[in-house]
């Protein structure tokens, strides 16, 4: 393919799925303007799938619209989080996913690996939910941290998965143009 056959798909893909091409380029930080647009899509799903969340459809209006700019603004931050993440990498693993099992190794005689127990095979850990919650409740000071994980949270973690799903339809889309 040709610079132009690349940038002509990248197009259409943008017009089909900008969400998840804005998270995708703001991801691998091929844009600051992308990283931005991302957020704002992600605020746009957060208003419109907040009703079913009753910790934040019961909030007003101003401090409403802050809570889901600051939710918006850590989800994109853990969905955009990887190995190469400067402090992400896990400890063990050390950001491969694969760790030795060393009853196995010393059963066998040779090296013997797993999946990495404590990153699950990521190689590397997600942003902790809890510097959101510290985040909103500086805007809702009286939100304890078993209503913000029965109520907020689930929010939280819903926009962490639009966000992978954004980027696999984008991706889907970028496949089928290219071919």
């Amino acid at each position: 393919l040709s610079g132009t056959d690349v940038m002509a798909a990248m197009g259409m893909a943008q017009s089909q799925a900008g969400f998840g091409m804005a998270a995708f380029c703001g991801k691998h930080e091929l844009s600051q303007n992308d990283k931005q647009k991302a957020i704002n899509y992600l605020m746009q799903f957060a208003h419109k799938v907040s009703g079913k969340y009753c910790g934040v459809a019961k909030l007003e209006g101003n401090t409403k619209a802050k809570v889901l700019q600051v939710l918006a603004t850590f989800a994109y931050a853990d969905y955009c989080r990887s190995a190469a993440t400067p402090g992400a990498r896990c400890r063990d693993c050390h950001g491969t996913g694969r760790a030795v099992d060393i009853a196995k190794t010393e059963q066998w005689g040779r090296v013997v690996e797993k999946e990495c127990g404590r990153c699950k095979g990521v190689g590397y850990s997600r942003m902790p939910a809890s510097a959101a919650y510290r985040a909103v409740t500086m805007l809702i000071p009286n939100l304890t941290q078993p209503t913000w994980s029965r109520t907020v949270k689930p929010l939280y973690d819903a926009l962490v998965v639009q966000c992978h799903k954004e980027e696999s339809i984008a991706d889907n889309i970028l496949n089928a143009v290219t071919r």
